[in-house]
């Protein structure tokens, strides 16, 4: 009969050699596996043979759908006039009204010796230049209107005369405050722009590259990369001439593109929410495409947490459901019976049919059982 003998240097004797020195965490390890298993053993058969007992009560159960957001939105994008620094009057995302003063531009030729005095006197001249200008357009239109009636009554007369005379004293204070102008700085309408919104909206300085896009042009937009969008999020002050440094957001609404996954088809909600960093946003269903692949809806707390998105993933509540709820692993189904919950009466646990209007994984809205009904589950 061969005996076999193991090499002191072969693989097998040190492993026995290893399992020698390291025997006693070994049987820990597996000891400590064995009681967790054991314990879930023991907790599956009590769940098994001593069912937990719940109450009925008034909730909601949703459904949702991870999807691939695109917001679209009315942006109107700055354009740097020269080379040179921007500096900011209001914050970032701040909202501004219509005739605000969002930022100042100054020339790099100037920036060094412009001193703060001199910034001020002409930001309030150039201020001063944008209201005359709004008061001079206003005068035209009535003017203008004035003109198109041409009934040449005493009372036109008088105020077509008076706003004629209002017009040239504004173009006359307007002549005057450009000269004050070029006295604190030569050639100011070249080297200094006051940036001044047009109307109300919101002042940001993070772009993305799709301030662009529109419902007919969002499907060809391609997202920036990663770092190429980390880039955008830091506001720098250098500017350059021709390029982009700024937006308003002019509308109090915006657009949401949500892109549901290949395979999915569901029916399109009128109300649905979207939960983005722990927070729920309420939406408006607009329409869908032809593949109802692509639902739109519209947004109107535009949220800085939402502003700062272009692309992104989320999870889109489409549906919900409230009334009397119960687990769903409470429920039973019986092809005679149909759907039943088990309750106690009288001390004897009994099965009570129930009409199911809706359920998820978790739970399910029921009719047929008074609020606060006990009922048991596994």
């Amino acid at each position: 009969m061969k005996r076999y003998v193991l090499r002191p240097d072969s693989f097998l004797a040190r492993m026995l050699k290893g399992f020698r020195s390291y025997r006693l965490p070994l049987l820990s390890i597996g000891g400590l596996l064995f009681l967790l298993l054991l314990t879930q053993l023991i907790y599956t058969g009590i769940s098994y043979f001593f069912p937990r007992v719940s109450v009925v009560d008034w909730g909601t159960i949703e459904h949702g759908q991870w999807v691939d957001v695109l917001v679209l939105r009315t942006e109107k994008v700055l354009t740097a006039p020269f080379d040179g620094e921007a500096c900011l009057l209001v914050e970032e995302g701040a909202r501004v009204r219509a005739g605000e003063a969002v930022a100042e531009l100054i020339n790099v030729k100037v920036w060094p010796d412009l001193k703060e005095e001199a910034r001020v006197a002409l930001r309030t001249i150039a201020l001063r230049l944008y209201q005359i200008d709004q008061e001079i357009a206003q005068i035209d239109k009535d003017l203008q209107l004035l003109a198109v009636h041409n009934r040449n009554s005493a009372g036109e007369k008088a105020e077509e005369k008076y706003l004629t005379a209002c017009k040239a004293e504004l173009l006359a204070n307007k002549a005057r405050l450009v000269r004050n102008a070029g006295t604190v700085l030569t050639d100011w309408q070249s080297n200094y722009q006051l940036v001044i919104a047009d109307q109300p909206g919101i002042f940001s300085t993070r772009l993305d590259g799709g301030e662009g896009l529109d419902l007919l042009e969002h499907a060809h937009w391609t997202p920036p990369s990663r770092s190429a969008s980390a880039a955008h999020r830091g506001f720098s002050s250098k500017l350059t001439a021709g390029k982009e440094w700024a937006k308003l957001i002019t509308e109090y609404t915006q657009t949401l593109v949500c892109q549901l996954p290949a395979g999915v088809d569901l029916e399109p909600p009128k109300e649905a929410f979207l939960l983005v960093n722990d927070r729920r946003f309420r939406l408006s269903f607009l329409a869908t495409d032809y593949t109802n692949r692509q639902w739109y809806f519209t947004e109107n707390s535009l949220d800085p947490a939402l502003l700062e998105k272009r692309s992104f993933s989320a999870y889109l509540v489409y549906r919900s459901t409230t009334g009397l709820r119960v687990p769903a692993s409470a429920l039973a189904y019986e092809e005679k019976t149909g759907w039943t919950v088990t309750t106690s009466i009288k001390g004897e646990k009994r099965p009570v049919g129930v009409e199911v209007v809706d359920k998820n994984d978790q739970w399910a809205i029921v009719k047929g059982l008074p609020l606060g009904t006990a009922i048991y589950y596994r």
